[in-house]
């Protein structure tokens, strides 16, 4: 099955370090620039800081094998959960922020690493009956707004443990940035009254009288506390599958910022662009429901592959929006995820990040003003942090500052990260004249002879000064301009750069040289990826 691929695909992701995802639970960046490096932004903690949050997530991954009679079985249980944390300079800048964080993050993992107890045992108990059935645990966490204000983001919990069907919940987290506190519906709702009545409005608008029953009446007896709902680029959104059918699917529904009900306290900022991720679920098994159109207006669903049904491969997606529909051509791929960019001047396009065969990763964006239209395309995944061996994600928040990874064979096979900044003709434009490796021992190089390089500071200027290094010396790449210069670090932490040459301009790795020599000849061992 593709999930476990893909879990079987990070064990070897320090080599290939291309789009894979993560599998940490609270993954950290070895910082190498300074102030002049456009990579690193310059915080300072305060008590109303206007620094931008920026959040890792990675996945903490459930697999547990059945081996019964000396043959491998269905798995007992299959999933994962994703788990969120902020970046150093967030830390920082929001000490509250990342307390409050971090217990929320030690409480989702309590929790879902208890329930993966509890469905192992269940499932272990089933097999043992003579039913074979794979319990799934799947919970993937969606930003929907993160700026100086507020950090929003909704769980999206997938159960299945045996029967026809399983079933998809929503969870809610709203932080205010500067406190750190949670932030309650109570504290944003002026007038319960009416704003009830206008989300019953909004419901039987969008989804008809007859999907609820009696939804005023179970509105006016629902607390405030008991709503799930979650800060939007576009105003607030709730969750609310209680009041209709499981027929029905996921019900939502938004209410704008300038509701008459609602305090302005936590309105968006006009002159700031938003990146949310739309909630989607495209299950591998028919026992669980495809989750296709929870923002509003929108709709992103798969066309699977005819002849393979069973392995669920995405041939092509249908999106919809305000009565149109556009068919992608065919991406055949295994993952979809989905983003909104929206613009300070309310122009709003779609992303689309996909993860095909060998975990080859791409970018889409789609026009969503008017046509609907592809508008770039680029072999772009999740710009990449890692401690040490583990790796997770930065999510995209900001359309000023999209970090996305790429991959080179320079050197050593690795990927670089490095921010961009998305254009209004839908393309991206890079903002940092360096990529940031993530940092793992198949990166390190160990020289074979003596080599004379320049230094560099940490900005990536070139001081003037060169210096002669030993044979056995090891250096660590930590950046690239991806062409023709690779910065290390050596044991004494300074940083030193490769000039590299190609003899005979043909771009192959077996012809890279360092001051007119062979890279084989100069290095133990060039790790690169087959």
């Amino acid at each position: 099955m593709k999930r476990t691929k893909l879990f079987l695909s990070l064990l070897c992701v320090a080599l290939v370090a291309t789009g894979c995802k993560g599998s940490v639970e609270s993954p950290a960046v070895e910082d190498n620039s300074t102030k002049e490096d456009s990579q690193t932004t310059e915080v300072a903690t305060q008590e109303n800081s206007n620094y931008r949050p920026e959040i890792y997530s990675g996945k903490e991954y459930i697999f547990e094998e059945a081996y019964e009679d000396g043959v491998y079985s269905d798995a007992y249980v299959t999933g994962h959960y994703d788990m969120y944390k902020l970046s150093p300079e967030t830390r920082e800048a929001y000490p509250a922020l990342n307390t409050a964080i971090e217990d929320s993050m030690n409480a989702r993992k309590k929790k879902y690493d208890e329930t993966h107890a509890e469905y192992l045992d269940s499932s272990k108990q089933l097999r043992e009956s003579g039913e074979v059935s794979t319990f799934v645990l799947e919970s993937d966490l969606f930003l929907r707004r993160a700026d100086e204000k507020v950090i929003s983001f909704v769980d999206q919990d997938t159960e299945y443990a045996a029967g026809a069907h399983g079933v998809t919940r929503y969870e809610s987290y709203n932080f205010d940035v500067q406190s750190g506190k949670e932030i309650l519906l109570a504290d944003i709702v002026t007038d319960k009254e009416a704003f009830q009545s206008k989300l019953a409005q909004a419901l039987t608008e969008k989804y008809g009288e007859d999907t609820f029953n009696d939804l005023e009446g179970n509105l006016a007896d629902l607390s405030l506390d008991n709503y799930e709902w979650a800060f939007d680029y576009n105003g607030i959104t709730f969750y609310l599958n209680e009041f209709a059918s499981y027929s029905a699917g996921v019900i939502t529904a938004n209410l704008p910022y300038d509701s008459s009900f609602l305090t302005q306290d936590f309105a968006i900022n006009s002159n700031e662009g938003y990146i949310s991720q739309i909630p989607l679920y495209y299950p591998d098994t028919t026992h669980i429901d495809i989750v296709d159109s929870l923002d509003e207006g929108i709709s992103i669903s798969p066309n699977y592959d005819p002849n393979n049904l069973d392995l669920f491969w995405i041939q092509s997606l249908n999106i919809s929006k305000d009565g149109q529909t556009f068919t992608t051509d065919d991406l055949y791929v295994w993952d979809v995820e989905a983003y909104i960019i929206h613009m300070p001047d309310g122009t709003e396009s779609l992303m689309l990040m996909t993860t095909g065969d060998n975990d080859y990763s791409c970018s889409y964006v789609y026009s969503l003003d008017g046509q609907i239209k592809l508008l770039s395309n680029d072999n772009f995944s999740h710009g990449m942090v890692c401690e040490g061996d583990d790796y997770g994600q930065i999510v995209p928040i900001d359309p000023e500052k999209v970090a996305f990874v790429s991959r080179f064979d320079l050197l050593a096979t690795f990927g670089g990260t490095r921010n961009y900044s998305f254009e209004s003709n839908g393309t991206f434009t890079s903002v940092d004249k360096y990529y940031k490796t993530s940092r793992t021992h198949q990166q390190d190089l160990v020289s074979k002879t003596e080599l004379t390089v320049p230094v560099v500071d940490e900005a990536g200027e070139e001081t003037g000064e060169e210096v002669t290094l030993p044979a056995g010396t090891h250096y660590s790449i930590i950046r690239t301009n991806g062409d023709d210069e690779v910065d290390c670090t050596i044991e004494d932490g300074r940083i030193i750069r490769f000039h590299l040459e190609d003899s005979n301009g043909e771009g192959f790795i077996d012809d890279i040289e360092i001051n007119g020599v062979n890279a084989y000849d100069l290095f133990e061992m060039l790790w690169y990826a087959g």
